[in-house]
């Protein structure tokens, strides 16, 4: 048997139409697929209306490899077999000095797996070269509509993917969850960076279990910068020191 998927717009849609004539109709002999956007994140991109996936090669510590996995949802008939689709780059709307496979590898054929109703478009990240040659960029990512899928809801072709190999494009969140401008003073990209690669973290929303797990892993920064003189960009000594004192 079959199962269906309806995408929940499609309901509010229904609810706010005024005549027959702008219902949308549903046909469920012609599936479509939509990204899932799961946060916004204002001025990343030229297009405001985009959703932005951040990834950091910090993150994956230890691996010269690895995936970024951008959610879609099937809209029509889950099918017992695997399905494949289209996907490609919205050229000029990426930018940075990302270089296709360099740093990253979007294969053009991508697989909705058998039974399922949502699965993931695989970007794949060579996260070695993203560290020696510390790049950053956007990329835009788009479906294409083909034999298989019909093009789904406007708003859900395209996503953005913002990659990193090297500075912090933004603030990350763990950051500011932990207050760790206490413990390393004001925020640069290069303290974050390094908190991160010395202990582990592995998510920009990473939150401390407690505050000696914090402590220990400032401290740990702390001392690196201490013994690994870093300069700004104004020539002034780099220091993981803030209100809390390490002992």
């Amino acid at each position: 048997m079959k199962r269906y998927v309806f995408p929940v717009l499609a309901a509010v849609l229904f609810l706010a139409a005024c005549n027959k004539e702008e219902v949308p109709v549903y046909d469920s002999s012609r599936p479509s697929l939509n990204f899932v956007k799961n946060f916004f994140i204002p001025g990343s991109l030229s297009d405001p209306e985009l959703d932005t996936v951040r990834v950091h090669a910090v993150f994956y510590p230890g691996l010269s490899e690895g995936e970024c996995k951008l959610p879609v949802y099937l809209s029509g008939a889950v099918e017992d077999h695997d399905r494949t689709y289209t996907v490609r780059l919205v050229a000029e709307r990426c930018y940075g000095d990302l270089q296709e496979g360099v740093h990253y590898t979007l294969p053009t054929e991508q697989t909705l797996h058998a039974g399922q109703y949502a699965d993931s478009v695989v970007v794949k990240l060579h996260l070695d070269k993203l560290r020696e040659d510390r790049v950053s960029g956007v990329l835009v990512v788009e479906l294409v509509p083909d034999e298989t899928f019909i093009a789904g809801m406007d708003d859900y072709q395209s996503i953005g993917v913002e990659i990193s190999g090297g500075d912090f494009l933004r603030e990350p969140y763990f950051w500011g969850l932990n207050k760790l401008s206490d413990y390393g003073g004001s925020y640069l990209s290069i303290k974050a960076e390094k908190f991160a690669e010395l202990n582990g973290i592995t998510s920009a929303m990473w939150r401390n279990e407690g505050s000696a797990q914090l402590y220990a892993f400032s401290k740990r920064t702390y001392e690196w910068f201490r013994d690994n003189p870093v300069y700004d960009d104004n020539e002034n000594l780099v220091e993981f020191k803030g209100s809390i004192d390490f002992k």
